[in-house]
């Protein structure tokens, strides 16, 4: 347990909640949380996990500005169903993508958990862009994948971060709710 993964821990959960709640700032909290996240999983050995830090950076900065300009616009965060056209290729785009990139982690790296490493990461970036999208249904990507999430750091002994994701997973079931009914009283 280091200093780093503690603060990587209280910034995601606080990124998260203001997610949760449509704000705005939950993005540049969660942009931090990436960038802290990035060396723990870095000395982890969990290489895809380290690398997905750097693109949940590009894409957080991008849904922060999209957020800001929704917000300027309207007079809140509006979320969205999604399209079932929209859900049926991320998914099999996801499956594609981790099953390649496991395959490259197991063959050119010493990852500790190549296919795991490959699918959590590729789904993670599935729900940022749902996110930023404000679909619904990132909300039980999320709980999914935290859950997957909180056995693989049991896995490899990151216990703050098994304990964050197990607490992720109740902001995710959280969030889901919240924006469903933020839905609701929009209809």
């Amino acid at each position: 347990m280091s200093p780093i993964e503690a603060l990587a821990v209280i910034v995601t959960m606080m990124g998260i909640a203001l997610t949760a709640q449509r704000r705005v700032l939950g993005w540049p909290c969660s942009l931090l949380a990436s960038l802290l996240y990035l060396v723990v999983f870095a000395r982890a050995r969990l290489y895809a996990d380290s690398a997905l830090q750097i693109v949940f950076c590009l894409f957080l900065l991008k849904g922060w500005y999209d957020w800001y300009r929704v917000a300027r616009r309207e007079a809140g965060i509006a979320v969205r169903p999604i399209g079932r056209a929209i859900l049926a290729r991320d998914l099999a785009l996801g499956v594609a993508a981790s099953t390649v990139l496991g395959v490259a982690l197991r063959h050119w790296t010493s990852d500790a958990a190549p296919m795991t490493d490959a699918a959590l990461s590729v789904f993670s970036v599935i729900g940022q862009i749902w996110t930023a999208r404000r679909f619904i249904a990132c909300w039980p990507l999320w709980i999914a994948v935290d859950c997957a999430y909180v056995a693989l750091f049991i896995e490899r002994s990151l216990w703050l971060s098994a304990g964050l994701y197990a607490g992720l997973t109740g902001l995710a079931i959280w969030g889901w709710f919240s924006w469903r009914r933020a839905r609701l009283s929009r209809a």
